[in-house]
């Protein structure tokens, strides 16, 4: 008896956490409202994306999959070393709607997602103001990661407004 009710609590775990992971960027698709890509020479507005098509595609195409293991840190420092020397190329700054039930309807900034010449490196930087009741030091709200020839084309590619 008791290995049956193991076995489907466990089932029901698993079954759980796999349609978890099957909507996670779906429901993060949902939240996005707008993206703006900015020039990283002068930070000039070049496109706007607000459609749910080009929302949904931008979360999937730069949804990271790291891994996040003890010499993360030391992972971190190195890329950020081989982006020495790098200029900023465009940043896409993300924003969702708010979900307080008193607000203005003025969106609130996610992430930026800044994409470097000459390089497939690219830094994330999570809003402070997108972590609810506690203070973050921006330090650890900034990732580095060695994105594929893909994530990098597609993202140049929302600069052609």
């Amino acid at each position: 008896m008791n290995k049956k009710l193991i076995i489907i609590i466990a089932l029901l775990s698993l079954i759980t956490v796999l349609d978890g992971c099957a909507s996670k960027s779906t429901k993060a698709g949902q939240q996005l409202a707008r993206i703006e890509v900015y020039s990283g020479v002068d930070n000039t507005l070049i496109n706007t994306i607000e459609d749910k098509e080009g929302l949904l595609e931008f979360n999937q195409k730069t949804a990271c999959e790291e891994q996040w293991d003890d010499d993360y840190m030391d992972q971190q420092e190195k890329i950020q070393e081989k982006l020495e020397g790098h200029k900023p190329l465009y940043i896409f700054t993300s924003y969702k709607k708010p979900v307080a039930m008193n607000n203005d309807g003025t969106l609130e900034k996610i992430s930026e997602i800044t994409v470097y010449k000459d390089t497939n490196i690219i830094k994330t930087q999570v809003s402070p103001d997108a972590v609810k009741n506690f203070t973050v030091p921006s330090e650890y709200l900034t990732y580095y990661f060695d994105s594929s020839d893909e994530t990098i084309d597609f993202l140049v590619s929302l600069t052609n407004g």
